[in-house]
């Protein structure tokens, strides 16, 4: 049975080290979200290049990313490729860091993926009129197709965001103190796991339904101002 008195208690006496571990997994997200999005773009408008090699490189990224668990990835980026990158360019970098690079590079290849599903569903008549009227190809991409590739991609850029934000709790394997790893370190010491993982679950719960409601209020805006035109 979930003591509840007990639960109460450990809100109350510990919400400091759970803030503190929401806060890292509310860093992470947003870090991830945002460079993770920049890297998808990329790696979408790569993969609509002529060049072959470039094409395969891009969808094998993707295959693989797609196809690999991402603790696995995350296990060999922080053990091993990005702690001999380090070492080669003399640099140091944290657990943290390398956690969220493992996570930028898995979240491209799906940010990958609904770009290039959002720029498929404009219709290519728009693309033909933009270069009637003298836009190149690059031109054409970037200032029509794109922003209304995004408009139709947001709700599935925001789920990703909500994926993003309880994948985190895989870096606890990895010893970075997000809220899993708070809650689990403080759940070791009370042994009251159910009441303790209560509280984590709840927190994320709060998370990803804020960030739900917000992209609910930013998609009306958007969908107000395409009636207004």
């Amino acid at each position: 049975m979930i003591n509840f008195s007990k639960l109460w208690s450990i809100l109350l006496n510990q919400y400091p080290a759970f803030l503190k571990g929401a806060g890292i997994t509310l860093q992470l997200a947003v870090i991830t979200v945002l460079l993770g999005s920049l890297l998808g773009l990329l790696v979408a408008i790569l993969r609509r290049s002529h060049i072959k090699p470039l094409q395969w490189l891009m969808n094998a990224y993707i295959a693989f990313i797609r196809g690999t668990p991402l603790l696995v990835q995350t296990l060999l980026m922080v053990y091993g490729i990005l702690p001999n990158i380090a070492g080669l360019l003399n640099i140091k970098m944290s657990k943290l860091v390398m956690c969220n690079i493992a996570l930028i590079i898995n979240s491209g290849a799906y940010m990958a993926e609904i770009i290039r599903s959002g720029i498929q569903s404009i219709d290519a008549g728009q693309g033909e009129a933009a270069a009637t009227l003298g836009l190149s190809s690059t031109q054409s991409l970037l200032y029509i197709v794109l922003p209304q590739a995004v408009k139709v991609a947001l709700p599935a850029m925001g789920n990703e965001f909500i994926a993003i934000i309880k994948e985190s709790s895989i870096m606890y394997a990895i010893g970075v103190y997000e809220l899993t790893y708070e809650a689990n370190r403080l759940a070791s010491t009370n042994y009251f796991y159910i009441e303790t993982m209560l509280i984590a679950a709840s927190l994320y719960f709060v998370l990803t339904y804020a960030v739900s409601q917000v992209l609910s209020v930013l998609e009306r805006r958007m969908r107000r101002g395409d009636n207004s035109i």
